[in-house]
């Protein structure tokens, strides 16, 4: 039998931008800090990047993506716990749907 270990995922901090609802969240994987955006503005609504999720290395890739649902799709506790919810909401609704 395999077993699948998640990664040890921790909501470090988060920001919601005055830009018309873009989301940023900072995480701790394993104990490596990475930063992800989703891209919200009203100035690209209507375009392609609208919606997009990028990391440190650019737009993620739909595994990507998936594997950050999969990080995030957990009760969350603390100021951040509406941010990380709206996050994988979005994404599973838009990004991944």
């Amino acid at each position: 039998m395999t077993t699948i270990r998640r990664p040890l995922v921790t909501v470090v901090n988060c920001a919601a931008a005055s830009d018309g609802g873009s989301l940023w969240l900072q995480l701790s994987v394993n104990g490596q800090i990475k930063d992800y955006g989703l891209n919200r503005s009203i100035a690209s609504r209507g375009t392609a990047e609208y919606g997009s999720v990028s990391g440190e290395q650019g737009p993620l890739s739909k595994d990507e993506l998936s594997e950050l649902v999969l990080m995030l799709d957990v009760p969350q506790q603390g100021m951040c716990a509406g941010l990380v919810e709206e996050f994988v909401q979005f994404l599973k609704t838009s990004a991944l749907g």
